[in-house]
C-alpha cells in the first residue's frame, strides 16, 4: 500500500491474490469508490519487499514523498523469491 504525502493522491494497494505472479498490474484505491484497476506492470513483489516498475502520480513520481506499508507472507528466514 502506497500513498503520496506531498501532493493530493489516492492510496494504491496491490496484493498477491489478484496477481499471483509478477508483475503486479491490478490495483485498488481503497479511499475511493473506484473498481479494481487493471493497469500494466506496476510493480514486482520480491522476497524482501517490492520493486516499482513504472512511475505515476500516486506512486514513484519524481521528487515525491511517500509512505508505504508492506507485509511479508514468509519473512526473511524462509522467504522465497516470487
Amino acid at each position: 500500500m502506497v500513498k503520496r504525502t506531498d501532493a493530493s493522491s489516492d492510496w494504491v494497494l496491490w496484493d498477491e491474490k489478484r496477481d499471483p505472479y509478477n508483475y503486479m498490474g491490478r490495483e485498488l484505491e481503497p479511499d475511493t469508490s473506484a473498481a479494481e484497476l487493471a493497469l500494466s506492470e506496476d510493480l514486482d513483489f520480491l522476497s524482501n519487499g517490492f520493486k516499482l516498475r513504472r512511475s505515476g502520480t500516486n506512486f514513484n513520481g519524481s521528487g515525491g514523498t511517500y509512505i508505504y506499508m508492506a507485509f511479508a507472507e514468509n519473512p526473511f528466514k524462509y522467504a522465497n523469491a516470487r
